[in-house]
């Protein structure tokens, strides 16, 4: 069993820590005011038809930053269903979004929304925030996870960009991106309730899960580079599944998904994957729901948000499979 790290971070580090966040935030609004100024004539064309992307951001960056799970869970199948409405003919079809669109527009709001919840779970562990003895590992460790799992995610994600996902059939992939999510919640409900009266007792990772961080690095930046979410989800299972201490798992899990997704964009940027008024839509929403998801999660408790994000997982995969049948979204 592993004793509880001492909760201080140095002053130093937290005034270091305050003033990254700050400026890293601060350089991504300005980041987002350029975009929007730039669109903003095709924003204002379709609004009456996208501006209902803005509480689905808020919602699915609340889901992503407070439990891990990548935003996507919640994009996709909100995407799907436009683009089933263009199909359909009630929406313009220049806002129909095939399965390709769906990814790179779920990487772009992820790259806001889970940035400003990354920055706040960094900012409550490291830059002066209030937390429990039981809550958090010591820095050095924290760090030596993420560039763990850095090590064999990027090279994945971008080698699977660049070699395999043009090959890939947009039908197809979102038939796997279904299937995908949903085991994925299953395994997750499953565990948590199995395991909801362990405590977390692990504060620093030992050389074995070092390998199988670098192990479920690799397969989580394919898995990444073709669904938009999968690196986080694993990394948070394993964690927990491994007694560390849940809002370290969840945050370690955050950081690494807004990481992998910023490396990813440019791929869908460069082969205009980017339905802009789409996405610009659902970005300030995202960034608000990344604020807050952090409270979000405070209020839930550990079991409790894993019980919900485990659940929306499978009820939104439900209705990817099912509502083809229904008549509710497109095949």
């Amino acid at each position: 069993m592993t004793s509880v790290p001492s909760t201080k971070t140095p002053q130093s580090v937290e005034a270091h820590v305050e003033f990254a966040t700050r400026v890293y935030l601060g350089a991504l609004v300005a980041l987002f005011i350029t975009l929007l100024l730039t669109n903003i004539g095709d924003i204002a064309r379709f609004f009456e038809f996208i501006w209902i992307f803005g509480p689905i951001g808020v919602f699915g960056a609340i889901i992503a930053s407070s439990t891990g799970t990548g935003g996507g869970v919640v994009f996709v199948p909100a995407f799907n269903t436009l683009s089933g409405a263009s199909e359909m003919g009630a929406i313009p079809m220049e806002l129909a979004i095939d399965p390709i669109k769906t990814i790179g527009i779920s990487f772009l709001i992820q790259c806001f929304g889970m940035s400003v919840g990354a920055s706040v779970w960094i900012r409550r562990f490291y830059g002066g925030g209030q937390t429990g003895p039981r809550e958090k590992i010591d820095g050095h460790s924290f760090l030596f996870i993420i560039f763990t799992l850095l090590a064999t995610t990027l090279p994945a994600l971008l080698v699977t960009q660049f070699a395999l996902f043009s090959n890939v059939d947009g039908r197809g992939l979102l038939v796997a991106f279904k299937w995908f999510s949903l085991t994925l919640g299953v395994v997750l409900l499953i565990f948590t309730w199995a395991f909801k009266r362990v405590k977390p007792y692990r504060f620093h990772p030992e050389r074995l899960d070092y390998y199988w961080l670098l192990g479920l690095g690799a397969i989580g930046g394919v898995i990444t580079a073709f669904f938009s979410v999968g690196v986080g989800e694993l990394v948070a299972v394993y964690l927990i599944l491994r007694k560390f201490p849940t809002p370290s798992a969840i945050a370690i899990a955050v950081i690494i998904s807004v990481v992998t997704v910023i490396f990813g964009v440019g791929y869908h940027i460069a082969n205009n994957n980017i339905i802009w008024p789409v996405a610009l839509t659902a970005i300030p929403g995202a960034m608000i729901g990344g604020f807050v998801a952090r409270y979000f999660a405070i209020w839930l408790g550990p079991l409790w948000l894993k019980t919900f994000a485990s659940l929306w997982i499978i009820l939104s995969s439900a209705f990817l499979i099912v509502g083809p049948y229904l008549g509710l979204i497109s095949k």
